[in-house]
C-alpha cells in the first residue's frame, strides 16, 4: 500500500516518524559531555552563592571571634579581603563555565568532543611549588601567588591534574611577627585554583616571632578565621587541637626556622607546600 492511500491521520504519523529517525540520535558520550557542562556550571555557581554568603557575614558582623579585640580586627579585614578577591575568581570562573555550557548545548550531538567526569575526593593532597617568594613586607591579604603542581594527583588509575599543572591562589594573611599584642605575625596563602578548576583547599600558615622562630602550619575545613585568629593571637598555639572547628597541624617537613631575628615572615620562591581538599571536586577533562 503506498503512502497516497493511508488517510491523511496516518500519514502524517508515518512522516513524523521518518523525519525523526532520519535526525542523528546523540550518543551516550555526547549527552554526558552536556551533562558534564550543565554539573561544573552549578557547581560553579554554588561556590559562587557560597562565597557571597561568607562575605555578607562579615561585613554584617555575623561572623564573631572572641579574643583580643584589635588583632581580631586586623585579621578579620585581611580574610575579608582575600574573600573578595577569591569571590571575584569564582564569578570569572563561573561565567566561564556557562559559556562552556551555552557552547555544547548549541554543538550537533554528534560533533560534540569526548569528556570524562572524575571525583577528587575530600582529603586528596595537592602538593604545590611557589612561584616567586611572598613576604609581610611585600604581600598583602588578596594579593595573587601563582604556581605548579610538584605531584600530579591521582584518583584511582587516572591523572586528573599531572605533575606542573599550573595552580594559583590568593594571599590570605600577611602580619610581620611582633604585630600583634602576641609577639606573632603570619604569612599565610590559599590555593584556588589548579589548571582550569577552581578549588577549595584550605590554608598553609607561616606563623613567626621576632626572635625568628618560624612553625608552618595547614588550616582545613570551613572555620578559616576562628583558626587564623586562634593560630595568631596564641603565644603558644595551645589552641591548635580546637580552632574554630577547623582542622590545623604542623605541615610535615615544611617547619621553618629563621637564621636571625627579624620580623619579616617568608614563603621561598620553590618551596614546597602542601594543601589538601576541603571538599570533594568534580573535575571533567576530554
Amino acid at each position: 500500500m503506498t503512502l497516497s492511500h493511508v488517510p491523511l491521520p496516518t500519514s502524517l504519523a508515518l512522516l513524523l516518524v521518518a523525519g525523526i529517525s532520519c535526525q542523528p540520535k546523540a550518543s551516550d558520550a555526547a549527552v554526558q559531555a552536556q551533562v558534564a557542562a550543565q554539573l561544573q556550571t552549578k557547581a560553579a555557581e554554588d561556590r559562587v552563592a557560597a562565597l557571597e554568603k561568607q562575605v555578607s557575614d562579615m561585613k554584617d558582623g555575623k561572623n564573631v571571634t572572641t579574643g583580643n579585640q584589635e588583632a581580631v580586627n586586623q585579621i578579620s579585614a585581611a580574610h575579608l579581603r582575600a574573600l573578595d578577591r577569591q569571590l571575584a575568581e569564582a564569578r570569572r570562573h563561573a561565567a566561564d563555565r556557562r559559556r562552556d555550557a551555552d557552547t555544547a548545548a548549541s554543538i550537533p550531538a554528534q560533533e560534540r568532543p569526548r569528556h570524562a567526569m572524575i571525583e577528587v575526593p575530600a582529603g586528596a593532597r595537592l602538593t604545590v611549588t611557589v612561584g616567586a617568594e611572598l613576604t609581610t613586607d611585600r604581600n598583602q591579604p588578596g594579593d595573587p601567588w601563582s604556581g605548579t603542581l610538584a605531584e600530579a594527583v591521582q584518583v584511582g588509575n587516572t591523572v586528573v591534574w599531572p605533575s606542573g599543572t599550573a595552580v594559583s591562589g590568593v594571599v590570605a594573611q600577611s602580619l610581620p611577627a611582633g604585630r600583634l599584642s602576641s609577639g606573632t605575625g603570619g604569612l599565610g596563602i590559599r590555593l584556588t585554583t589548579v589548571g582550569n578548576d577552581v578549588v577549595d583547599a584550605g590554608t598553609y600558615m607561616v606563623v613567626g616571632d621576632s626572635r625568628g622562630k618560624r612553625d608552618a602550619k595547614f588550616i582545613g575545613g570551613t572555620a578559616a578565621l576562628g583558626a587564623l585568629v586562634g593560630l595568631l593571637t596564641d603565644k603558644n598555639h595551645q589552641g591548635d587541637h580546637a580552632l574554630g572547628g577547623a582542622a590545623a597541624g604542623a605541615v610535615a617537613g615544611t617547619a621553618l626556622a629563621a637564621g636571625t631575628a627579624e620580623t619579616v615572615i617568608r614563603i621561598p620562591a620553590h618551596q614546597t607546600v602542601t594543601f589538601s581538599l576541603s571538599s570533594p571536586e568534580q573535575v571533567t577533562f576530554k
